[in-house]
């Protein structure tokens, strides 16, 4: 899928390019130890009226649902556990197991042990990668090595000039990157300060520039990233 990026360069210039996920010349092929191929499938579990929830229900003494898994193994259905699904949708259900055809959503706020403190209606968050105000170049460089170690990313975007202008604008900020075989910073707002968004109510990213020259052709990437990796820290007994 192709968007609209505005980004600005290290010398204040901006423009507004298509950006798209980076894809994969070729996937490794996966087989079984004697030579046949592997595909996904969803397979049965359980039917839902042999859930734990329903199963609790009747007998919320444990050392009887105890016995009664031992005994009957009412948890399994024989006829379709195992059995493949076939097409599927996705529904919500309620604490009872009921589907809901209507559900509000919550922005749930929990402290460090998981214990919910606040409950309130989820902010209307816009994106802002194609906006009024572009993405800005912070010139905090970091080298590929050191980003490789310190981060976890889980997004990569390619952007791609739309004329020659714009590959004249890519192709200049891809050579200043590699030349410095570093990533730069890149972000929202005043400074570039403010993470990256890219669609609405989605989740806030630090973005990252990586550039490749290879005589007049280009490779620039949009590393996007939520998780930085820390070294855990030693607790002495």
């Amino acid at each position: 899928m192709s968007r609209w990026i505005r980004i600005r360069d290290a010398r204040g210039r901006d423009a507004r390019v298509r950006m798209e996920s980076a894809h994969c010349r070729s996937r490794p092929s996966l087989q079984t130890p004697d030579g046949r191929g592997v595909e996904a499938a969803r397979l049965i579990k359980a039917p839902m009226s042999r859930s734990y929830a329903l199963l609790r229900h009747r007998c919320p003494d444990d050392t009887e649902l105890a016995e009664m898994l031992i005994e009957e193994d009412p948890e399994i259905d024989f006829e379709a556990a195992g059995r493949r699904t076939g097409p599927t949708d996705r529904v919500l259900l309620d604490p009872d197991g009921n589907v809901l055809y209507a559900a509000a959503e919550a922005e749930v706020i929990c402290d460090r042990d998981g214990v919910e403190m606040e409950r309130r209606l989820p902010a209307d968050t816009p994106a802002n990668v194609d906006c009024d105000a572009p993405l800005v170049w912070t010139g905090r460089l970091l080298p590929r090595s050191e980003a490789a170690r310190r981060f976890a990313f889980s997004r990569a975007l390619q952007l791609r000039h739309v004329d020659g202008l714009t590959y004249d604008f890519l192709f200049g900020m891809a050579r200043e990157l590699d030349e410095a075989d570093a990533l730069v910073l890149v972000g929202a707002g005043p400074g570039g300060r403010d993470p990256v968004i890219l669609e609405r109510n989605g989740l806030p990213h630090r973005g990252f520039l990586e550039g490749r020259v290879d005589g007049e052709r280009y490779l620039l990437v949009l590393h996007l990233t939520n998780l930085e990796l820390a070294v855990p820290v030693e607790v002495t007994l």
